[in-house]
C-alpha cells in the first residue's frame, strides 16, 4: 500500500543498487520505499535476511556480504546492463551486532571499509563510479534485547552509528545515521524490536531520498 512518499522526478533515469539485511526484504521495506519515492528509477535490491557485513551468521557463508560480494556485483551488473548506477545504498550492521559477535565489534567498521573499497575497485564500470550512501543500522527495541541472542545489541548499533560515519567519510561516501532516524520509535514500529514496519521503513529511508533528490 503506498505510504504517501513525495514522488521525486529527475531529468535523468536513476539506477539504484540496494544492499541490506532482512529489513530490506519485505514488501514494505526501505528499498521498496525508494521505488515509491522515485517511481521512474530502476532499483536492484540485493538484500537477504540474516546478512552481515563480514561475519559468518548462522553458519551460512551466503549471509556474509564480503564472501558473496563478487557474485552480488555480477548480478547487479547484469540487472542494469549498460546503464551505470547512480547510487549504491548500504544498510547493514544489525546482524553484526548480535551477542555472538559481541567480542568482535572492532572488526565491524573494518569490514565495512573493506566492503566499500571492494565495491569501488570492482571490475564493473556501471558500478564502481556510483555514489555510495552508508546507512547505519536502526536501534534495537526492548523485545529484541530481551532475547539472549540480541542482548546488548542496542549499544553495539549505537557505536556503529559513530564508526560508520568515520568509515563513510574516509571513503568519500555519504552517510545517514539510522540509529537516530527522526520519528522512528523502534518499540512501537516493530513487532519484535528489530523488523521495521512500513512507517518505520519510510522514516529510515527519508534522509536517503533527500540526498538522492538533492543530487538530481
Amino acid at each position: 500500500m503506498p505510504l504517501g512518499h513525495p514522488k521525486v522526478s529527475s531529468g535523468t533515469a536513476l539506477h539504484i543498487l540496494t544492499l541490506g539485511d532482512s529489513n530490506g526484504t519485505f514488501p514494505h521495506s526501505w528499498p521498496q520505499q525508494l521505488k515509491l519515492a522515485f517511481p521512474n528509477a530502476q532499483v536492484c535490491n540485493i538484500s537477504k535476511s540474516g546478512r552481515t557485513i563480514g561475519f559468518l551468521n548462522l553458519g551460512d557463508s551466503t549471509l556474509n556480504s564480503l564472501l558473496v560480494l563478487d557474485e552480488n556485483l555480477r548480478k547487479a551488473a547484469d540487472f542494469t546492463k549498460q546503464q551505470p548506477y547512480n547510487f549504491i545504498v548500504l544498510e547493514l550492521g544489525t546482524n553484526d551486532a548480535k551477542a555472538v559477535f559481541a567480542d568482535r565489534q572492532q572488526e565491524v567498521p573494518r569490514n565495512l571499509d573493506t566492503l566499500i573499497k571492494r565495491i569501488k575497485a570492482c571490475q564493473y564500470a556501471t558500478i564502481n563510479k556510483a555514489k555510495i550512501i552508508v546507512v547505519s543500522p536502526p536501534p534495537y527495541g526492548a523485545k529484541a534485547e530481551a532475547q539472549q541472542k540480541y542482548s546488548g545489541g542496542g549499544k553495539r548499533v549505537e557505536a556503529m552509528s559513530k564508526s560508520f560515519k568515520t568509515v563513510a567519510k574516509q571513503n568519500h561516501c555519504l552517510f545517514v545515521n539510522g540509529f537516530k532516524t527522526p520519528g522512528l520509535d523502534i518499540n512501537t514500529m516493530t513487532a519484535d524490536g528489530l523488523h521495521l514496519d512500513s512507517v518505520a521503513s519510510k522514516k529510515l529511508i527519508a534522509p536517503v531520498v533527500k540526498l538522492i533528490a538533492a543530487d538530481n
